[in-house]
């Protein structure tokens, strides 16, 4: 027995799997989404996760979208937070191409009980963070309001 299709229903089934095939290609081909590595402290030390974010007009655009994706906190339930919840960024200047300067709010060092990772651990965490997605960068200095680390 043939089963005959009507009208309306070719038109259907075409219309979503076109759909599907153009929303795929959207999705592996899009060049405005770049892929960044971020690195959270884990039960065994550091493990880092994989993000897409949106690409920026400059380096300096795309850093701060990076630190501010490492602010925001881990995706995985294994992982612990890098940076305190309530940091803000009130800086970042990069010099030269391969001198990165960027400034903290007073909450990176001053946070509450609930965040249990070392000064120096965490401001080695985000250099690494930031070395790992731009390596070009020769050298980060990090500072509390205004105050260098």
């Amino acid at each position: 027995m043939i089963v005959k299709l009507e009208k309306t229903s070719v038109i259907l089934i075409s219309t979503l799997v076109l759909t599907f095939v153009v929303s795929i290609s959207v999705y592996f081909f899009n060049d405005k989404l770049v892929r960044r590595v971020l690195f959270f402290p884990d039960r065994s030390g550091f493990s880092g996760e994989m993000r897409r974010i949106p690409k920026q007009n400059n380096v300096e655009d795309d850093v701060e979208l990076l630190i501010k994706e490492l602010i925001l906190g881990p995706c995985k339930i294994d992982h612990l937070r890098a940076v305190p919840e309530k940091t803000k960024l009130q800086n970042l200047l990069l010099r030269n191409k391969s001198l990165l300067y960027v400034d903290f709010s007073a909450d990176l060092i001053v946070f509450d009980d609930g965040f249990n990772i070392v000064a120096e651990k965490m401001t080695e965490l985000i250099k690494r963070n930031i070395m790992y997605n731009f390596p070009f960068l020769e050298k980060i200095t990090l500072s509390v309001d205004g105050q260098t680390l």
